[in-house]
């Protein structure tokens, strides 16, 4: 037998050919034997292993041995190839593996299959194989080493919902925290990224452990910014769930929640243009700040905007203001925030100047359609697609959004995505047609049928080599779009998802409409969808604004977060995990003081518009 040595990752293959002669040879033995009974130690004896043998001998040394010995010991030749750092040589023999007729070995190679997928980078087969194994389908020796390397690899992929899952199933395996010294902190870590519904998910048929994990994320994004409250809520955790650990053996990110003194500012000024063009969206911000703040002891100061910074300034020193939100428009914001002596801790209400260098306390806030951009990008990512194609409207906003997906896209190792552009219907049904290549189809299909005498009854064949479409457009063009699509992709072909942003979706849909966007995926603020966190605000204000903008209601919830981060941010700015839960999405705050929405996703399915926790 010859051992193939590879550098190259273009001999890869001859690789995965010696391993497969060593496995193939007894493929046909009489001598296999299927059982549910651990490998006996005399397996091991015969197998004369000794510590110390180097992953490559032990390779060459199971050419010696038939059926399930010689199996054995080609797993011991690819756990110890793990421990070496030769991963192309573990891969290879669990490749092997994986077709081995003995339920043991099956068994015993997930562990280290799954760690040779994730040495090397094996990102398509890492979803395949976390997708279609069971815990139970794992040796029960391997279970929690596998449980954490698969909550690990989630948790590295921003899949945050997956790694807390899997990091919860764990428990059931003694005393985790001693094994795994990490897991306190990577399991706060991730239920910290989840939204409200998604913690809620992971209640159904919870452990006790669980369910005080899960309280215990809960009541400390509903206290973030309120000490004494916190404080109580913590107590009474600690006397329903006694077993819990105590503070102090608690995430350092847990402990500083309670050890951070947050803004608490008795009077805040907010600068806003409540006069000319903007007033309206402006008076909407204002109504979500009063809406926030009516629970609040803080004195709020409504200036209007639109005069200079030193004029501004001198009103909010003559009111004695300890905190400012706003102002709103760009460029009062890049003058304000670029004065080096601004004495107040301010949320802008708007984006910040990447060319500048952020100053202390000074965080800046906004419906970024960037941020949405981003999370599609990273969910293309983790779903392993490689050929997504992006289609938006032409107009500035969507063509922003459609560059900002296409730097992200490159920036996380991809080729530039394949985007278009359309102005109308017309453009639209021409640019499906191209995108998907039907009219190249029906072309062909016509030269063959003036060739031949009798007719080819057929359906025009659609690409497949396009893994997702994201689409940026607005709810008319969207109604527009979705059934070209559905109609232009071949019967046969596989179902082509197609994604949206928030610009797609309109709460005013009728029941054809909804009908005609099924299989649509988006990106939206909760309180657009009214998620249960927001029920009774959502019927509180639409009692009060039965027939209000979509954009205004936006704008509202904009303002309710913006006076709600305020007791926050102290507690962020020191903390990258802690995640603000707002109607505008789950807000992190990046280091130069920008704040990042996390948006929920949507989906219609059967004609109705259902919440999804990841698509």
């Amino acid at each position: 037998m010859v051992l193939c040595i590879v550098t190259s990752s273009k001999l890869k293959p001859l690789l995965f050919l010696c391993a497969a002669g060593v496995i193939s040879s007894c493929a046909q033995s009489p001598q296999q034997r299927q059982t549910d009974t651990p490998l006996r130690s005399e397996t091991v004896a015969e197998g004369e292993v000794k510590t110390g043998v180097a992953a490559r001998q032990l390779y060459q040394l199971a050419a010696n041995y038939q059926a399930e010995p010689q199996h054995y010991h080609l797993l011991k030749a690819a756990r110890q190839a793990l421990i070496e750092q030769d991963y192309l040589l573990a891969l290879a023999i669990c490749e092997n593996l994986k077709q081995s007729p003995f339920v043991q070995i099956r068994q015993q190679n997930l562990l280290p299959l799954l760690q040779a997928y994730i040495a090397t980078g094996q990102h398509a087969n890492l979803s395949n194989l976390l997708e279609k194994t069971e815990i139970k389908d794992v040796a029960r020796t391997d279970q929690a080493d596998f449980l954490w390397l698969t909550a690990s690899y989630h948790s590295e992929q921003r899949r945050y919902l997956a790694a807390s899952r899997s990091l919860l199933q764990l428990e059931q395996y003694g005393d985790v925290s001693t094994h795994y010294p990490q897991y306190n902190d990577l399991l706060w870590r991730n239920l910290s990224a989840l939204s409200d519904s998604q913690l809620e998910s992971l209640r159904v048929n919870a452990r006790q452990n669980t369910l005080a994990w899960l309280s215990l994320a809960q009541l400390s994004r509903r206290h973030i910014g309120s000490p004494a409250a916190l404080q109580q809520a913590f107590a009474d955790w600690q006397r329903r769930y006694s077993s819990m650990p105590p503070l102090q053996q608690l995430p350092e990110a847990v402990q500083q929640l309670f050890s951070l003194q947050p803004f608490q500012p008795a009077k805040i000024a907010v600068l806003l243009p409540l006069q000319g063009q903007f007033r309206q969206h402006a008076q909407a911000i204002q109504y979500g700040i009063l809406a926030a703040a009516s629970a609040n002891k803080a004195e709020l100061v409504f200036i209007d905007s639109q005069q200079s910074a030193s004029a501004l300034r001198e009103q909010i020193s003559a009111l004695q203001a300890e905190f400012v939100i706003g102002p709103l428009l760009k460029e009062q914001v890049d003058t304000i925030s670029n004065e080096a002596d601004w004495p107040w801790p301010t949320l802008f209400l708007n984006t910040h100047d990447a060319a500048k260098t952020n100053a202390k306390d000074k965080f800046y806030f906004a419906l970024s359609m960037e941020d949405e951009a981003t999370q599609v990008a990273e969910l293309f990512q983790q779903k392993n697609y490689r050929r997504p194609v992006v289609i938006s409207a032409a107009n500035n906003v969507a063509v922003r959004m459609q560059q900002h997906f296409s730097r992200q896209w490159q920036q996380l190792g991809h080729q530039p995505a394949e985007s278009y552009q359309f102005n109308s219907k017309e453009d639209l049904e021409a640019l499906i047609a191209r995108l998907l290549e039907t009219d190249r189809s029906r072309e062909r299909l016509k030269q063959i049928n003036s060739l031949v005498p009798q007719k080819l009854e057929t359906e025009p064949h659609s690409r497949l080599d396009i893994d997702a479409i994201y689409l940026i457009a607005d709810p008319v063009q969207t109604q527009l779009f979705k059934p070209f699509v559905d109609v232009s992709v071949s019967p046969t072909a596989p179902r082509l998802p197609i994604y949206a942003s928030s610009r797609s979706h309109s709460t005013s849909l009728s029941s054809t409409d909804l009908r005609d966007l099924n299989g649509l995926t988006f990106t939206e603020m909760p309180w657009m969808l009214g998620e249960q966190s927001s029920v009774e605000l959502r019927a509180q204000y639409q009692q009060l604004f039965k027939e209000q903008d979509e954009t205004l209601q936006r704008l509202f919830a904009m303002g309710y977060d913006a006076f709600k981060l305020v007791g926050s941010l102290r507690q962020q700015q020191q903390l990258p995990s802690a995640v603000f839960p707002g109607l505008t999405g789950q807000l992190r705050l990046n280091a130069d003081g920008s704040i990042v929405r996390q948006l929920s996703w949507a989906s219609y399915r059967n004609s109705r518009l259902s919440s999804v926790q990841e698509p």
